[in-house]
């Protein structure tokens, strides 16, 4: 199945969360703007700000990267909130 190129961009971030405590803390204080810098589709952009995590999925994104979300507590999430919206609960 191919996969949306803007799924790149997600992952790219989701990546780059892992490595790069700078950009954690530049997400954390103003998600919109760090955002904007990828090449992001706008459903993937309104998803990731609501750390809507299965959505992400469905649209392509691997849930090993969108952990990093979680691990490092950005966009509203933590490990355990993570783990509930992968499976689409809430």
């Amino acid at each position: 199945m191919a996969r949306p190129m803007s799924t790149y961009a997600v992952h790219s971030l989701c990546w780059r969360i892992r490595k790069d405590e700078a950009l954690r803390e530049e997400l954390r204080g103003d998600p919109r703007r760090v955002l904007a810098r990828f090449r992001l589709s706008d459903a993937e952009r309104e998803a990731l700000l609501a750390g809507d995590v299965a959505t992400l999925e469905r649209l392509g994104a691997h849930g090993y990267l969108l952990a990093n979300l979680g691990r490092f507590g950005l966009l509203g999430l933590d490990r355990e909130s993570y783990a509930r919206r992968i499976k689409g609960l809430r």
